[in-house]
C-alpha cells in the first residue's frame, strides 16, 4: 500500500452557511498544501463541493434550527470518522467554538482516539453576548450552561487556538492543551480603497452588542459640526420596530440591509471611516477587512479589538461604552484628512505584515502539525 503523506483533518464549522465558495475555497486550497481532509456544515440546502484536497459537505438547515443542524453535525461526523478510521483516518478533528460543534468535536475525539483542535472565536463569559435573551433567568441558565460545556471541551482538547491572550484565563488551569494566539483568517484579498466618501459605515449585529446605540449618540453629538457626513448602518435587523425606535427621523444616518459577502468590499471601499464599538468582540472580522481596504478605522478597547488596531499607528481605540470619548476620536478623525490617510496606509501594512492569508495558514499549519506531533 502507498504511504499517505499529507495528514487528514475533519473541520467541523457551523452554520449557516449560504456561500460555500467564499466560506471556504481558499482556506481549502491553502490547507490542501499541507493536508487532506472534509469540511462539515450546515445551510438552506445540501450541496457536496470539491476545493483541493477537501470535500465540503453541507447538510440542509432550511430554518437555522440548533437543534437540528446539532444532530445533523453528530451522526455526519460519527459516519465520516468511523467509515475512514480503517482505511483513510483523520490525524486531527478541528471544530470552530468549543460549544456545540466543539462538544460535537470532542464526543467523537474520544470515541475514535482522534486528537482534538478547538477554535475560540468569541469571550463566551462576556455577559453581552446573552443579553437578546429577554428573560433573566433564561439569560441565566443559557450563561452557566455554555460555561460548562466551554469549561469541559477545553479541559479535554489536545489545541486549543485563541484569538487573544487573556480568553480563556476564566476556565484555567488548562493542563492539557497546546495553547496558540494569532488572528482567524479573513478573506480580505478583494478589499480596497474605491473611493473616500464621507460617510461613517458600521457593519454588525446585534445591535447593543454591537454597540451601535453608543456610536449613534456619539454621532448625534459631533454631527452638526460635520453635516456633510452621514453614518450608514448594515446589518441584519429583523425587529424593525426596536432599530427605528434607535434611528428615529434622523436624516443623516441610513440603514442597509445585510449583503452577500460578495458585495462587502464595494461597502467598506467606498466609506470614509469605519467604526465598530462593541461591547464585547474576539476580534472583529470587518476591521480586518476594513484594513486591507486602507480605511481609518476607529474600535472600542475590549476583547481582541486591541490586537487589530495598534492605537494612534493604524486606527484609534475607545473606551468601551463611553460616548463622549468615541466623540472625541471621531471629531479627531473628521477633522484631519492627513491623519486620515496616515492611518489608512498604516492599516495597510498592518494587513500585509500580520494578516495576510499566507501568514496565517503558516502559523495554523505548524499549530496543527504540534498538535499532532504530541504523543505520538
Amino acid at each position: 500500500m502507498e504511504k499517505r503523506v499529507e495528514k487528514r483533518i475533519l473541520i467541523i464549522s457551523p452554520g449557516p452557511k449560504y456561500n460555500l465558495e467564499h466560506a471556504f475555497r481558499e482556506r481549502c486550497l491553502n490547507l490542501s498544501q499541507s493536508f487532506s481532509g472534509d469540511i462539515l456544515t450546515s445551510g438552506p440546502s445540501k450541496e457536496k463541493v470539491i476545493y483541493g484536497n477537501f470535500c465540503v459537505t453541507r447538510t440542509r438547515d432550511p430554518f437555522g434550527n440548533s437543534f437540528f443542524s446539532t444532530i445533523s453535525f453528530f451522526w455526519l461526523s460519527i459516519f465520516k470518522v468511523f467509515i475512514n478510521r480503517f482505511t483513510d483516518p483523520y490525524d486531527l478533528i478541528c471544530t470552530y467554538d468549543p460549544l456545540k460543534t466543539g462538544l460535537i468535536g470532542l464526543i467523537v475525539a474520544r470515541l475514535s482516539g482522534t486528537k482534538l483542535v478547538v477554535e475560540v472565536n468569541g469571550d463566551y463569559t462576556n455577559k453581552w453576548n446573552y443579553s437578546e435573551i429577554k428573560s433573566p433567568i433564561k439569560r441565566y441558565f443559557k450563561r452557566k450552561a455554555v460555561l460548562f460545556v466551554e469549561k469541559i471541551v477545553l479541559r479535554n482538547s489536545d489545541g486549543v487556538k485563541l484569538l487573544y491572550h487573556g480568553q480563556v484565563d476564566y476556565f484555567r488551569p488548562l493542563r492539557r492543551p497546546i495553547i496558540e494566539v494569532f488572528p482567524n483568517y479573513v478573506n480580505a484579498s478583494r478589499f480596497h480603497n474605491i473611493e473616500h466618501k464621507k460617510e461613517i459605515l458600521f457593519v454588525g449585529a446585534p445591535m447593543y452588542v454591537k454597540g451601535l446605540d453608543v456610536l449613534v449618540s456619539a454621532f448625534d453629538l459631533i454631527s452638526p459640526h460635520y453635516p456633510d457626513w452621514t453614518l450608514k448602518i448594515l446589518g441584519y435587523y429583523p425587529n424593525k420596530s426596536e432599530l427605528q425606535a434607535l434611528l428615529g427621523a434622523r436624516t443623516n444616518v441610513r440603514f442597509h440591509p445585510p449583503v452577500d459577502p460578495d458585495l462587502m468590499p464595494d461597502h467598506i471601499g467606498s466609506c470614509g471611516l469605519f467604526v465598530l464599538p462593541s461591547r464585547t468582540e474576539a476580534m472583529g472580522r470587518v476591521l480586518v477587512e476594513s484594513m486591507a481596504a486602507g480605511k481609518p478605522r476607529i474600535g472600542s478597547s475590549v476583547g481582541g479589538i486591541p490586537t487589530v488596531i495598534e492605537d494612534g499607528i493604524d486606527g484609534l481605540l475607545f473606551e468601551s461604552e463611553n460616548v463622549e470619548d468615541l466623540a472625541r476620536k471621531l471629531r479627531m478623525v473628521l477633522d484631519d484628512a492627513d491623519l486620515r490617510d496616515r492611518l489608512g496606509m498604516q492599516a495597510v501594512l498592518r494587513y500585509q505584515s500580520d494578516f495576510r492569508p499566507a501568514v496565517y495558514f503558516e502559523r495554523l499549519v505548524k499549530f496543527y502539525e504540534r498538535v499532532q506531533r504530541r504523543w505520538v
